[in-house]
């Protein structure tokens, strides 16, 4: 490597000279300057490194003292070696030593069952399905046929998460990458436009359980409302956790959520011309409870970072505790009753 010295009084002269690196053991720099080039008296008293740009300091290499032998001009020899001591590293205590506060906000490629990260792709997966059967479900029976069935349940699966990382987040969408979800919401999407006309109602998936896949009335049956309580729970803490790895705020990182778990049924609704149920109070609170979960997480975070699997577990089991007492007991946001300024509260649609 080729080191150059430019010193204040060498008349913009420079000097070049080969280094080899010095053994770990010697804690000096060195080199050596032909006589032309010696300092003043005053130069001597300071530091050459403060003659020295930024990227020469960045050159300066250790040598042996008085064993390496520079290329000097033909008529100039050294005649001086300057040293300067280094101190030694300083030694940083362990119990300063930072380390990282939380476990990183992401899921793993695929599903799997020894991490809480992985257990909650199973889930994000498991949604994407549910998702995915309910939107094609709500688009057949509004007479769309096989292809607009197909389009309106992808949506309703990962319309979300497209808005979510395309408005707020500013990045291409998450399923370009991971196209595992188009086939996730295609697939079901197809099949329940195809079967679920065929099965029977209120029949029972699991004995003694009283889950049923298609109601007693043809829509859907308990099972899938339970498989939509999940989804809202898991889409909540995923579109949460892209927030953090955005660097948003509080606020935006849970509205992240909300909008994972929910903006994938308001395009189908406005889709579909119906009234977005997130917007209207003629079906049970839904954005609401994705708000809080997401909320929720957030505030876990902040106040246990280390503990991810635990805020996890509690935010999609909160999600589904939520969503039944909601279905259950009627609960809707409040609104202006019909025809009227009121507000109403009731459990009774607008």
């Amino acid at each position: 490597m080729s080191t150059r010295v430019l010193l204040q009084d060498s008349h913009n002269q420079t000097y070049d000279s080969v280094v080899k690196p010095l053994p770990q053991q010697q804690r000096s720099r060195s080199w050596r300057l032909p006589s032309s080039y010696a300092p003043s008296p005053l130069a001597r008293s300071l530091n050459y490194l403060d003659y020295m740009s930024p990227l020469a300091k960045s050159k300066v290499d250790y040598i042996q003292r008085g064993t390496t032998t520079p290329r000097f001009p033909l008529n100039e020899q050294p005649i001086e070696e300057q040293h300067i001591e280094i101190a030694d590293a300083e030694v940083i205590p362990s119990n300063l030593i930072v380390t990282a506060k939380s476990p990183r906000e992401g899921l793993p490629r695929w599903p799997g069952l020894t991490t809480p990260t992985g257990i909650l792709r199973c889930l994000d997966w498991f949604g994407t399905v549910v998702f995915a059967v309910s939107g094609a479900l709500t688009a057949a029976m509004c007479g769309a046929n096989l292809l607009g069935c197909i389009l309106i349940g992808t949506i309703t699966a990962i319309g979300g998460g497209t808005l979510r990382d395309s408005i707020v987040l500013c990045k291409q969408p998450f399923w370009v990458e991971e196209s595992e979800y188009v086939f996730l919401s295609i697939i079901p999407a197809a099949l329940a436009f195809y079967f679920w006309g065929v099965m029977e109602p209120g029949q029972e998936i699991v004995p003694f359980l009283g889950l049923t896949l298609k109601g007693a009335d043809g829509g859907e049956g308990t099972a899938m409302q339970w498989g939509d309580a999940i989804g809202v729970g898991a889409f909540a803490v995923i579109g949460a956790m892209n927030g953090i790895r955005s660097n948003c705020p509080y606020i935006v990182c849970a509205l992240c959520g909300m909008m994972t778990a929910t903006f994938g049924g308001m395009v189908r609704d406005g889709l579909l011309q119906h009234p977005v149920r997130i917007m209207h109070s003629y079906a049970d609170a839904y954005a609401s409870i994705a708000f809080v979960c997401a909320s929720l997480y957030m505030g876990m975070r902040k106040a246990s970072p280390q503990r991810q699997g635990l805020r996890i577990f509690v935010c999609v089991l909160l999600a589904i505790i939520l969503r039944n007492q909601a279905w259950t007991y009627g609960w809707r946001l409040p609104y202006w009753a019909t025809n009227s300024e009121n507000v109403a509260t009731g459990v009774e649609h607008p």
